[in-house]
Formats: C-alpha cells, sequence, structure tokens
C-alpha cells in the first residue's frame, strides 16, 4: 500500500492506494499518528485509490476515527468504491465512517 498526504490548511488527507489490510494497518497506522500529530481540524482518508480492505483495515479505520475523536479533530472517510464500499456497507461501519449516508456512496450507475 501507498499513502499519499497533502495538507490543506487546516485539513488533512491521507490518499491510500492499494490494499488495506493485516500487512498494512501498521503503516496506516503511524501516517495517522503523524497527522494527528500536527493537529489539522479536520482528518480525511480517500479510499478512491484502495482495491481491498479486511477486516483488520476495517478495524484500523475506526481506531482512527476513535483516536482523532479522542484529540478533538474530526475525522471521515471518503470516496469508497466497488468491493472496499461493500465491505464498509455490509459490516455496517460505512455510515460511522463516512458520515452523511450516501454522501461518498456511488449507486449502480455511477456516482450518487
Amino acid at each position: 500500500m501507498r499513502i499519499v498526504r497533502l495538507d490543506d490548511g487546516d485539513v488533512t488527507r491521507l490518499m491510500l492506494l492499494g490494499e488495506l489490510d493485516l500487512d498494512t494497518g501498521d503503516l496506516f497506522e503511524e501516517q495517522v499518528a503523524a497527522a494527528l500529530g500536527d493537529r489539522p481540524e479536520e482528518l480525511v482518508v480517500d479510499l478512491h485509490g484502495l482495491t481491498f480492505c479486511d477486516s483488520s483495515g476495517i478495524d484500523v479505520l475506526l481506531a482512527a476515527r476513535e483516536t482523532a475523536a479522542r484529540a478533538g479533530i474530526a475525522f471521515r472517510v471518503h470516496r469508497p468504491h466497488g468491493i472496499v464500499l461493500r465491505s464498509l456497507t455490509v459490516t455496517g461501519v460505512h455510515d460511522l465512517l463516512v458520515g452523511d449516508p450516501g454522501s461518498d456512496r456511488e449507486t449502480a450507475g455511477g456516482r450518487a
């Protein structure tokens, strides 16, 4: 997995590329810790480049959300799609991680 960090004022965006799973969760956690250490107002995790996310990947996303909340930093996941979107939806965490239900959800015919 590759993670690209973009800082734009008070928002830090982590763009994930590849797979978020047991083998790459530590890398994600390190990047989240570094981003939160810089105290942005919001941390956005962009999943558009993510091709796979297993249960351990979902766990680290939830842990990142909790860590951000404890630090008083807004957290949201952005642009899940394909199998990643299905995984987040089936496990019941999509709305918790994304925020506004449907805001980042693809429909069968494309983007909502």
